[in-house]
């Protein structure tokens, strides 16, 4: 175990024990799994000199593609409760700052703000920690792509951008139906406007979606408008009503119903939650 790696990212702290840990860490970022059972045992006040980033498995969404992560700057001090549920990433300040500045033009300090991400983030910590265990040829240039890869991910899913990979098919006339619903979802997209792009009746075009996504054509449009609605919610100063309308839903009411049925919370609710 590099001691001088972690303390790195992690810091000298006297609460945090790296043996209680699976350890997958470079320079500048580094996955901890816990390998202690579950505990309610509180954790006194520390912070880290880099960027933690809890994926805590306990408060999941109830959408099997989408979980929930926590953020806290550097020097942030906060506590938090032993959970053999979770990963713990810690990203370098500097390595991650310069990135982030690549989104924004400001880099605020965050004191455990949650953000969903979607699970292909999952996937690709879990090839990291592969790659990392097996020292396979040439693993240090694969890993620091993947710890850049993975590093903009989470930045976009703290920005609300959660797009889920997995979900992009191979089929191309499916692909086309899905590029055309998330540059016209906001219009009165029908089945058969989207069959017609690949040539083909409504029923196997329905048929082979659902084949591929897991999910109907009309699940994944509302799906997408619910995707940007959670972004312009977030900016206080649009109104619910026009957010509704700006993405294809007739009404509030309606947007409304679709959003707490997806999301479990009403969009209000989301907003007092998440806003910037």
């Amino acid at each position: 175990m590099n001691t001088s790696l972690i303390n790195n990212l992690v810091g000298t702290d006297n609460t945090f024990n790296a043996f209680l840990y699976d350890v997958y860490i470079r320079k500048t970022f580094g996955i901890f799994i816990p390998i202690f059972e579950a505990s309610d045992k509180p954790v006194t006040n520390h912070s880290h000199p880099a960027y933690e980033i809890i994926i805590d498995f306990d408060i999941n969404s109830n959408k099997p593609k989408h979980y929930w992560a926590s953020i806290t700057s550097p020097g942030v001090l906060h506590k938090g409760t032993e959970n053999k549920h979770c990963y713990s990433l810690y990203i370098e300040k500097e390595y991650f700052e310069k990135r982030f500045l690549m989104y924004s033009d400001r880099i605020p300090v965050f004191n455990g703000k949650l953000f969903e991400f979607c699970s292909d983030i999952l996937k690709a910590l879990n090839t990291f920690v592969f790659e990392y265990s097996k020292s396979m040829m040439n693993s240090d240039v694969t890993l620091e792509a993947q710890t850049e890869i993975i590093t903009h991910w989470l930045i976009r899913s703290i920005f609300g951008e959660t797009l889920d990979m997995r979900a992009v098919s191979s089929d191309y006339s499916i692909a086309r139906a899905q590029h055309y619903i998330e540059q016209h979802y906001m219009e009165n997209i029908t089945v058969a406007q989207l069959a017609n792009l690949g040539y083909m009746s409504k029923t196997t075009f329905n048929r082979r979606f659902k084949n591929e996504i897991g999910i109907t054509p009309i699940e994944y449009l509302i799906e997408t408008r619910i995707k940007m609605s959670k972004i312009m919610l977030k900016r206080k100063e649009n109104q619910i009503t026009d957010i509704a309308l700006q993405c294809g839903f007739g009404s509030s009411a309606h947007f409304s119903s679709c959003f707490q049925k997806h999301m479990g919370l009403t969009p209000t609710e989301y907003r007092d939650r998440f806003a910037d």
